[in-house]
């Protein structure tokens, strides 16, 4: 049996990962502002309600795991600062917390694609590859992407005193996820409005991101010490489904989805690509909606930097090569399995 600290363990991925170690029988810890401090399940799962920038509360709760998995993030918030203190510094009082356990546990920090930046074009003179790997340069074009990439440099700095892995997927979505529920919506009433037609994008249903992620707890190579021969990109991976799409050939397997189940769509769906500066004009709303009442949104201004960008496309053969890691079912049987919960859940 192992014991486990969960950040973010309320969040959506944060769910699947407790759901998934507690039907493991491993004991579990959970970090997250917004629940109850109590134990559970016979015992076997602890909450603990705290920031994830609380050293004290941080500290208190790694007392004996043996694995950290580190979750919590700001994707979107109302301040640029709040971000940078929640992705970097809440980092930073993680790893720096699992350090000084007597027996450091090993750390799993989820990071994300967002890091990376869109397909490399850095060397015309060779040859075009259409996905990122993980010894690529990383140029984010997003604020979200930076804070990320800058967290990942302070468990490079941490990184001869615990054990680290780092994992990136693209874009997780699957049961419980309410952000591909607005594309959902947005295709039964007819319409797929898109930023680019062409653009390819990476996807990892969460069902197949879990085992990904355990198997980088088990078995992923850990993060050198930052010297000078080090190889920086030692110890990280990309976890995504092998199928990259556009937004077109995904709203037709959505489509394809909702059909199978005979989920009524009101019209035969139609892509219509909008002009950059109406896709500006809606992430500025956004932003707005955001910043000024603490909102929900779809989309803001850096989802916006992030969809005018390119494609966002990695390969996820390290992860193949030394996790044995590879999604158990294709891109569209994990949408049809996204349809079902939404319909069961009555989201759609």
């Amino acid at each position: 049996m192992t014991r486990y600290l969960v950040t973010g363990a309320n969040g959506f991925i944060g769910r699947h990962v407790v759901d998934r170690l507690l039907a493991a029988g491993d004991e579990v810890v959970t970090l997250s502002r917004s629940q109850s401090e109590e134990s559970d399940h016979g015992g076997q799962l602890r909450r603990v309600a705290a920031d994830v920038r609380d050293s004290a509360k941080v500290s208190g709760a790694m007392n004996s795991v043996d694995r950290v998995i580190h979750l919590a993030a700001a994707v979107a918030t109302r301040s640029l600062t709040l971000s940078e203190s929640i992705n970097v510094e809440g980092t930073r009082v993680v790893a720096s917390a699992a350090a000084a356990q007597p027996n450091p546990p090993t750390l799993i920090y989820v990071s994300s694609l967002a890091v990376a930046g869109t397909i490399p074009d850095r060397n015309p003179s060779g040859p075009k590859r259409d996905a990122v790997v993980e010894s690529d340069p990383c140029h984010p074009v997003s604020h979200y992407g930076r804070t990320k990439l800058r967290a990942e440099g302070v468990l490079h700095e941490i990184a001869d005193r615990l054990p680290i892995t780092i994992v990136r997927p693209p874009c997780v979505f699957g049961p419980g996820d309410r952000n591909l529920l607005a594309l959902y919506k947005t295709i039964r009433s007819g319409w797929n409005l898109v930023l680019s037609k062409t653009f390819r994008y990476s996807y990892i249903s969460v069902t197949d991101l879990i085992p990904g992620i355990i198997a980088a707890a088990d078995r992923g190579v850990r993060l050198p010490p930052l010297t000078a021969s080090a190889k920086p990109d030692r110890g990280i991976y990309y976890l995504t489904d092998p199928q990259a799409v556009t937004f077109v050939e995904l709203a037709e397997m959505i489509a394809a989805s909702l059909d199978e189940f005979a989920i009524a769509r009101r019209r035969p769906l139609r892509h219509v690509r909008i002009p950059r500066a109406a896709g500006w004009f809606a992430g500025g709303c956004g932003e707005v909606v955001m910043r000024g009442f603490g909102g929900r949104v779809f989309l803001n201004l850096d989802k916006v930097r992030e969809g005018v960008g390119g494609s966002w496309v990695c390969d996820g053969s390290r992860a193949e090569q030394e996790l044995s890691f590879r999604p158990s079912a294709g891109l569209a049987e994990r949408l049809i399995e996204t349809t079902i919960d939404y319909h069961q859940s009555k989201w759609l």
